[in-house]
């Protein structure tokens, strides 16, 4: 069953990040004890006494009589250290939230499981031990609260496993899980075969390199068509600027070669049809 320790406590009336970090640097840690049938109470604990009753819990179940100071009187608290926060980079306590319970009132909350001994099949078959349940849900009475459940795993060979129906709790506790839920199971070995898979697979690198490279020339190829797409578009620039060109040195030149011979040559041949045109027109008016 749990340890019952005493802790001694007193209660704070100042709330809030100033007050609290007053405690602190005190070495006195800020706690609350909170429950079903009792308002919620502030309390202040001695780092040094909590951190002494932390360490020396095997389990996470601690029952704690709280024997808190309050307006010159000194009273009587039963609870369950409920949770407890630490400074993320120093080890020091921030917090501790406690939960009352009843001594006469049953509670429900989850205890560890562990096994106990090397089951056959991992010493003889080289099996592997999983573990797939890490705590129990039990109901019990404080008194009767345990730390952790243990279980025996030595019989159990490669395929077999362990159910919570397989299991015979403390006195007094009922256990909450489903009775079919596995909590240990004794796995078979790995095939060497599989093993050569498992290896193969994990040099699949080197394909990822050649793929890598076949992705490089594919780029490459990538690259060259773009460069001939350029090129070949250059030439169509180019055709289009030739057929300016062409216009400009075929067309405009021999257009105006020829326009500029057959003009030239019909401004020869008009002037002397103009020269003798000029002396008719007297003889058309006689």
């Amino acid at each position: 069953m749990a340890k019952q320790v005493q802790l001694k406590a007193k209660s704070r009336v100042e709330t809030g990040k100033g007050p609290v970090k007053r405690l602190r640097a005190a070495g006195v840690v800020p706690a609350v004890v909170y429950g079903a049938r009792t308002k919620p109470l502030n309390i202040a604990i001695e780092f040094e006494e909590l951190d002494k009753v932390l360490h020396h819990a095997t389990g996470e179940n601690v029952l704690v009589d709280l024997l808190v100071e309050e307006n010159g009187q000194t009273n009587n608290r039963l609870a369950l250290i409920q949770e407890v926060q630490h400074h993320p980079f120093e080890d020091v306590v921030l917090h501790v939230d406690f939960h009352e319970v009843s001594a006469m009132e049953k509670l429900r909350t989850a205890v560890p499981v562990r096994p106990v001994g090397e089951p056959a099949g991992v010493k003889t078959g080289g099996g592997v031990l999983e573990w797939v349940m890490r705590e129990l849900h039990v109901e019990c009475l404080p008194k009767d609260l345990p730390e952790v459940i243990e279980v025996n795993v030595e019989k159990l060979e490669i395929g077999q496993g362990i159910h919570v129906s397989d299991i015979t709790p403390p006195a007094g506790v009922t256990l909450l899980d489903d009775k079919g839920q596995s909590i240990f199971i004794v796995a078979a070995p790995i095939a060497e075969e599989e093993v050569a898979v498992a290896a193969t697979e994990g040099l699949a690198e080197p394909e990822v390199i050649g793929e890598k490279k076949e992705e490089g020339e594919e780029g490459e190829a990538a690259e060259g068509e773009a460069k001939g797409k350029a090129e070949a578009g250059k030439p169509e620039a180019g055709k289009g600027e030739a057929k300016p060109a062409a216009g400009a040195a075929g067309k405009p030149v021999a257009g105006a070669a020829g326009k500029t011979a057959a003009g030239a040559a019909a401004k020869t041949e008009a002037k002397p049809a103009a020269g003798k045109a000029a002396p008719a027109k007297p003889e058309r008016k006689k």
